[in-house]
């Protein structure tokens, strides 16, 4: 399995055969003193042990106690990274890289999100390609740096001996709007889909609410050599986060957020091949890969 990135946005994944495993997550917020790191390493040991890869799509980081920063003090920052002589970021980069090191042959794509292009914006530097670049050194597989918004690209081999292939695209958006405390942002299901025509798999996270929605479904004309029609489902995904909720103080506490379902999602893509039958009648071999999606269950 190879991987190369087309453009800032796309990222195409070759030689998938049968299928392949998926962790998808994102908000991680690892250098925070409240990131659930034990359920984190669970999930990607249990990844790590199918052979599986990983998406993280955006605030793998926290970073907000850089100088100045308004938004935390120094009772918020784990003492681990104010080391005198040190810099508060490489200290969480490299602490980031070792803790992910292990994985890093499982690591398919590391994003922006919104505290990355903070500290991109006020600081000039870039911890997320910083980070990439760590975890490909020396290793076979290379993890791509993904964007703030784009695509994946699986393309999947139809057989050991054929050079047909199928493709499966997950769109991804670190995620967009304010907190939804009734709808819990389940109204971007429909719109995505509608913003998103050619995903199978909608991806986005950031506001920490933790859905899946498979019932957007389409009616599809195939056109090509042969004509017929067929149905699809765009699968929805929200992915959680792993930074658990405050209880007594904090802006989470005054705005009145409610806490969240930790985690992300397993996603389990199998291609099987299928006889369709044409609007001539003839019967032709079709490919179709339907996900089953699992929740990365918090310990």
């Amino acid at each position: 399995m190879k991987t190369k990135k087309v453009g800032n946005d796309v990222i195409v994944v070759d030689g998938i055969y049968k299928g392949i495993d998926l962790f998808i997550c994102s908000d991680v917020h690892y250098d925070s003193l409240k990131c659930d790191r034990k359920s984190f390493k669970a999930h990607l040991e249990h990844i790590k042990s199918i052979d599986g890869k990983v998406l993280i799509v955006g605030d793998l980081f926290d970073v907000m106690g850089c100088y100045k920063d308004p938004r935390s003090k120094s009772a918020d920052i784990d003492p681990k990274y104010i080391v005198r002589g040190r810099s508060y970021l490489d200290l969480v980069v490299d602490d980031a890289y070792e803790f992910l090191k292990p994985y890093k042959e499982n690591i398919l794509m590391i994003s922006y999100g919104n505290h990355e292009t903070a500290i991109l914006r006020h600081r000039d530097t870039d911890i997320i390609d910083r980070l990439v670049y760590l975890l490909n050194q020396d290793s076979e597989f290379q993890t791509q740096k993904g964007a703030y918004q784009g695509w994946i690209q699986m393309m999947f081999e139809m057989s050991e001996k054929s050079s047909r292939m199928k493709s499966y695209r997950i769109a991804y958006h670190h995620g967009k709007g304010g907190n939804a405390r009734r709808s819990k942002g389940i109204l971007y299901s429909q719109l995505d889909a509608m913003e998103y025509p050619d995903a199978n798999i909608i991806v986005s996270g950031h506001d920490h609410n933790k859905l899946y929605d498979p019932s957007n479904v389409r009616r599809r004309l195939h056109w090509n050599k042969r004509t017929y029609t067929y149905k699809d489902t765009v699968h929805w995904l929200k992915t959680g986060s792993y930074k658990k909720s405050a209880d007594d103080f904090g802006w989470e506490v005054e705005k009145g957020f409610a806490p969240k379902r930790l985690g992300g999602w397993f996603v389990n893509l199998e291609m099987k091949v299928s006889l369709v039958t044409d609007f001539e009648g003839k019967r032709k071999e079709q490919a179709f890969i339907n996900p089953t999606v699992t929740e990365a269950v918090p310990l």
